[in-house]
């Protein structure tokens, strides 16, 4: 399941660049968000009625608002860069995180987090470097994509904390629900309405690529498997999104990559997997913010 998942988002990053070819990044998210809303309350239908949702707002829309500014800024990354490069610079957050909880909790982070950030750090800048012997070259959606990658790490903390207090299923339905808003209401206020012209068979099924799998099916795959699997084994097996990623824009939009992209891509993927290796002891402690896209996708 978590191999299944960690697929399915790396070929959301491939399918999000299709949708944008015809969609500005506010309307592809509000459709895709939007949707999911509705099949989400469906399924939850019962589950609603149960819940008393008005404690649940002000964290959920804490949320919401949180997933909403970090998929502007990677979404605008993203119509700016390739698949690949944009899921690599992504996928970053994991070492951003120990350090964003560092500042909430006071928990310093270990040394092998400080070590895992330099090494990103290089990694980055093999992905800037054009050519071996070029100067540095990170372009405006490189940038953006790095940005969103410190706010989905700041949505990932607020995750890990409010799932000790609340129903976490719930939650992320009012975080759906909050960004769906935001970004519906932004796309008519800065942005053409489409015409159904846009809605070409490839846009079509990129989005439902993005509501049925990357939304749905991986979220509750994860979650499935979380249940079975040690946090930071998951995690480790979760942190092949961003290979997946760079698999699916070879094979399906042709992205060229660099020898130096290559080793950058290597370091920020060692990188990871250093930032997510725990010792079983601290297992327990770990659980609740450990795991790339743990309760944020």
């Amino acid at each position: 399941m978590l191999l299944i998942a960690a697929a399915t988002w790396g070929g959301g990053y491939t399918f999000s660049k299709i949708a944008l070819g015809t969609l500005s990044v506010q309307w592809m998210m509000s459709c895709r968000l939007c949707l999911s809303v509705v099949i989400m309350v469906a399924l939850l239908w019962r589950r609603i009625r149960r819940t008393h949702v008005l404690h649940l707002l002000v964290p959920g829309i804490l949320l919401g608002i949180s997933y909403w500014i970090a998929f502007m800024f990677q979404m605008r990354g993203l119509a700016l860069t390739e698949p690949g490069r944009n899921a690599f610079l992504t996928a970053t957050y994991c070492v951003f995180v120990p350090f964003l909880v560092w500042i909430a909790t006071k928990q310093r982070p270990a040394a092998r987090h400080i070590l895992a950030a330099l090494i990103c750090l290089f990694g980055v800048g093999f992905i800037a470097i054009p050519k071996l012997g070029e100067s540095l070259s990170l372009g405006q959606g490189d940038i953006l994509t790095l940005i969103g990658a410190v706010l989905f790490a700041i949505n990932l903390v607020l995750s890990g904390m409010f799932a000790k207090k609340f129903d976490m299923l719930m939650l992320t339905l009012i975080e759906f629900a909050t960004a769906a808003v935001l970004f519906t209401l932004g796309a008519f206020i800065t942005d053409p309405i489409p015409h159904i012209a846009d809605f070409q068979w490839t846009t079509v099924g990129s989005l439902a690529y993005l509501i049925i799998g990357s939304t749905l099916v991986a979220q509750n795959f994860q979650n499935l498997a979380f249940s079975k699997v040690p946090a930071a084994q998951g995690s480790l097996i979760l942190c092949t999104e961003s290979l997946f990623g760079l698999l699916f824009s070879v094979l399906l939009v042709h992205e060229r990559i660099s020898s130096t992209n290559v080793i950058g891509f290597a370091l920020i993927f060692f990188a990871i997997i250093l930032s997510e290796l725990h010792r079983p002891h601290r297992h327990a402690r770990h659980r609740d913010i450990s795991g790339p896209r743990a309760n944020v996708l």
